[in-house]
């Protein structure tokens, strides 16, 4: 196994060698998510809500809290390692797996090769405070260690001396779980497992022991995020395997992969761009994953229960199987998730434990939602629609996630509303992990872990004196945040609608909306829909394709927007400007595309096609914002410690 931190080359033959790490930190008091955070081919800091916007990771100690948002981190982390563009150490506050699942398949998959891995720490959060020096983002580290040993000294030089530090080293823990025992397991050889299988027990067994697992648990299904193309390594790590002889042994199904594997040549997609995509989504179906392709598996037939054990990535699935249904799973990383499918046992860990689905922090938006918001709810279809409250649901979730800073938190004050629906929650979901790090929230009286006054008394005691209320600056900070590209223009050249996957109620909803008036789409507006095959297949029944497609809607299935990362898609004209209504694609788009993102209500985008701006007429500001949208605020967002 290499050293982390060091390249092949930089090797020494003695194991008891000391591996000495120095560099200029990066620092910052807010976790990143790697992918669509981080640029894979070069390390430098592409999310533009984040303080080290424009720096790159490259050759740093990377200093961060934790990693955030998406499942996909460990495939940027993975990419990173092959091409040499990474950090030399990460040190967090808080363990994150995703971050360590990139390197452990670099060690487990392509140890052979002249790769640089990183070295990756947890120091608690009373040490990780001492990173910062006196405000400033750099300082000088020293980090010590031993090959093959978990000891690390972290030596800090500052202005007041030298402070140091000890900890773990994450990669170079060994491992303490074992199949034996483990139902179905107990019956196999090494003489009757394939190549892959015990590979992947390895992944499953490291990433167990970093996260705090003491024992491994059968799962009852996954969902395989890592279906991606972002760069050769994850590519060769399916094909891989695939030749070692790789199945499934749940019931799996694969998230959205990087193109339309039946219509890239009509939608004018790259063909190099489109036969690595479905290079790796062949990879996955040769595994025994089912032909899915949809980042909202929870839209499916086969959507899990209550209580049920399951493995599964993608972000906002993640958050919706634990929130709204019930369900248990972690926040997997990529490429963990098909190794604990081939092998079909986690750890014990997380959220899989019910002691750990409690909530640690209370963020309350009873007062904001009735001084606020109620008077400004309308009851009547129509006004409801034009009202834009669709668009509440995002921000919110994505202030949510902020503001809980990695802890579950309790939600109260929702269901002052009218009932949320699916959609809903699926929108909040989506945004909630995208800057949250928790894989699960409560919602008081809404989801169904936090049902009955003595159950949501009972929580609210478990947090203690932690508790967040919402304010008009927390709410309109997050509105602006997720707008970025309102100072650019009003002018819009493309709709995006779908992530995560439209659902057939949205269709519905696309229409009635398109059909309050009879204007066209606009000739200058490209009006683009990401939905799953299964979906759509309902949709063309309905006759809901159709109407859609006669607007001038174009449906996209198998990927989303997440993938859609470059022209015909996306408009080539870097003045070009994208509307959605997606708190997730808000957050992420500036830096997947390089193009300004306005965000807005479903009423608001279609409004936008029909007219070629957002804005024009009485959308300008959507009727919950209206009571404060004349003030001025801050650009910020509070954060708990």
């Amino acid at each position: 196994m290499q050293a982390p931190g060091y390249s092949q080359s930089q090797q020494c033959i003695c194991p008891m060698a000391p591996i000495t790490i120095t560099g200029e930190t990066l620092y910052s008091d807010v976790g990143i998510s790697f992918w669509g955070g981080i640029d894979p081919l070069n390390g430098n800091v592409i999310d533009t809500t984040h303080p080290l916007y424009g720096k790159c990771v490259k050759d740093s100690i990377l200093c961060i809290p934790s990693g955030r948002g998406s499942c996909t981190g460990s495939q940027v982390m993975l990419e990173l390692c092959l091409n040499g563009n990474g950090p030399k150490a990460i040190l967090l506050r808080d363990v994150d797996a995703i971050l360590c699942t990139g390197a452990v398949i670099a060690e487990e998959f392509f140890n052979d090769e002249n790769i640089s891995i990183p070295m990756i720490c947890a120091v608690g959060k009373e040490m990780f405070s001492q990173l910062h020096q006196n405000g400033e983002e750099k300082a000088m580290i020293t980090i010590e260690s031993h090959r093959d040993t978990e000891d690390v000294v972290i030596r800090i030089n500052n202005i007041n001396g030298k402070t140091e530090i000890r900890s773990k080293n994450l990669l170079a823990m060994k491992s303490t779980l074992s199949f034996d025992g483990c139902g179905g397991k107990s019956q196999q050889t090494d003489q009757t497992i394939s190549q892959a299988e015990k590979l992947a027990e390895s992944v499953v067994q490291r990433i167990g022991c970093i996260s705090g697992a003491t024992e491994l648990i059968p799962i009852n299904s996954a969902h395989i995020d890592a279906v991606t193309y972002i760069g050769e390594g994850g590519l060769r790590f399916a094909q891989r395997l695939v030749e070692l002889g790789g199945k499934v042994k749940v019931p799996t199904t694969l998230n959205s992969q990087s193109t339309d594997r039946r219509r890239w040549q009509e939608l004018g997609i790259d063909a190099n761009v489109a036969t690595n995509a479905n290079s790796v989504g062949d990879a996955y179906l040769e595994l025994g994953c089912e032909m899915s392709f949809t980042c909202a598996p929870y839209l499916l037939p086969n959507k899990p229960s209550k209580g049920d054990n399951i493995m599964w990535g993608e972000s906002n699935a993640v958050v919706f199987s634990n929130s709204v249904l019930g369900a248990r799973t972690e926040k997997y990383a990529d490429y963990f998730d098909i190794c604990a499918a081939i092998v079909g046992f986690v750890g014990h860990t997380g959220v899989h434990v019910s002691e750990n689905r409690k909530p640690s922090i209370v963020i309350d938006a009873t007062n904001f939602i009735r001084v606020h918001l109620l008077p400004e709810i309308r009851t009547d279809a129509v006004d409801e629609k034009e009202s834009g409250i669709d668009s509440f649901y995002p921000v919110m979730g994505w202030l949510s996630g902020n503001l809980s800073d990695g802890r579950i938190p309790l939600i109260l004050g929702f269901d002052l509303l009218p009932p949320m629906s699916r959609d809903n929650l699926k929108a909040f979901c989506a945004a909630f992990g995208t800057t949250g790090s928790s894989p699960l929230f409560h919602m008081s009286n809404i989801t169904p872990e936090a049902m009955g006054d003595s159950v949501i008394n009972e929580m609210i005691q478990s947090c203690g004196d932690r508790r967040i209320e919402f304010s008009k600056e927390d709410v309109m900070g997050a509105y602006t945040t997720l707008d970025s590209g309102k100072q650019s223009g009003d002018e819009i050249s493309l709709v995006a609608l779908g992530n995560p996957h439209l659902s057939v109620e949205e269709m519905k909803d696309l229409i009635d909306i398109i059909s309050l008036d009879d204007r066209p789409k606009h000739d200058n507006v490209k009006v683009v829909a990401t939905l799953g095959r299964q979906i759509q297949s309902k949709g063309d029944r309905l006759g809901y394709t159709k109407r859609l497609e006669d607007f001038g809607v174009t449906l996209i299935n198998d990927t989303c927007w997440c993938m859609l990362l470059h022209p015909p898609i996306i408009p080539s004209n870097p003045s070009a400007k994208i509307l959605t209504n997606s708190g997730k694609y808000a957050h992420y788009g500036p830096g997947l595309t390089n193009c300004s993102i306005r965000f807005g209500s479903m009423y608001q985008c279609i409004e936008a096609a029909k007219s070629g701006k957002i804005g024009s007429n009485k959308t300008t500001v959507m009727s919950w914002l209206r009571p404060f949208s004349t003030h001025t605020f801050i650009r910020h967002i509070r954060k708990i410690r």
